[in-house]
């Protein structure tokens, strides 16, 4: 087993400033709007603003943070390193039963139960609703989860103001699709990179994650380039 330096979490993050000025940036912009309107206000005015286009292009994007494309990111993973593919599958398990467990515990309708019986809500014809464990929302969760693990093994720092502004677009999908208000949303991204974060540090300190054999990877001599 490799001995290992112990990290401290201030220089995980400050190695990764190209993802976290943005986020912060991003969360300041977000409490603001949070801050001088209601859910039902910042949701009505989404609601509001459709189009055929972003109906269709938002009902695709919603898959970038739904578990298939977490499992076909980890499936990716071991053909570049083994170690990716365990970070991945980790992150996503941590931030998802952490989400499930604070779903049942604020057990918060969603905007078609919400808006039931007092405003009528714009829906897209067709795509599913559900009604219950509004906050927070797991796909927003998933899909920042899925962009810090981008960012951490990225090493090329061009990449890393192209992944927030999806994991964005994925977060608001679901405002968009009426499937959250914009507070499940935020909670779900702040959630998603503050427990992936937390993860990576712990793995970065612990012997196991930095064993020889998580170095390997399937059809090896290939997927060489932009990867650590």
């Amino acid at each position: 087993m490799r001995k290992i330096e112990r990290k401290s979490f201030g220089n995980l993050l400050r190695r990764h400033l190209a993802f976290i000025i943005p986020f912060i940036i991003m969360v300041v912009i977000c409490l603001y709007i949070y801050l001088t309107n209601s859910k039902i206000e910042i949701f009505l005015w989404t609601n509001i603003r459709h189009t055929p286009f972003f109906d269709e292009f938002f009902k695709i994007s919603t898959y970038l943070g739904d578990e298939f494309s977490t499992i076909l990111v980890c499936i990716g993973m071991l053909f570049i390193k083994y170690r990716y593919a365990v970070l991945t599958a980790l992150a996503y398990l941590y931030s998802s039963v952490t989400v499930q467990i604070l779903k049942r515990i604020f057990d918060s309708p969603r905007p078609s139960k919400f808006f039931e019986g007092l405003n009528p809500i714009r829906t897209i014809e067709g795509y599913p609703l559900y009604e219950i464990n509004s906050f927070p929302s797991g796909h927003s969760t998933n899909a920042f989860t899925l962009a810090v693990v981008l960012a951490f093994i990225l090493p090329n720092l061009r990449y890393h103001w192209v992944i927030i502004p999806l994991a964005v677009l994925t977060a608001f999908s679901r405002v968009y699709l009426s499937q959250h208000f914009f507070q499940d949303v935020f909670a779900g991204a702040v959630l998603g990179v503050v427990l992936t974060f937390q993860l990576i540090w712990w793995l970065e300190n612990t012997e196991w994650y930095h064993s020889p054999k998580l170095d390997g990877r399937l059809l090896k001599g290939r997927f060489r380039g932009h990867w650590q």
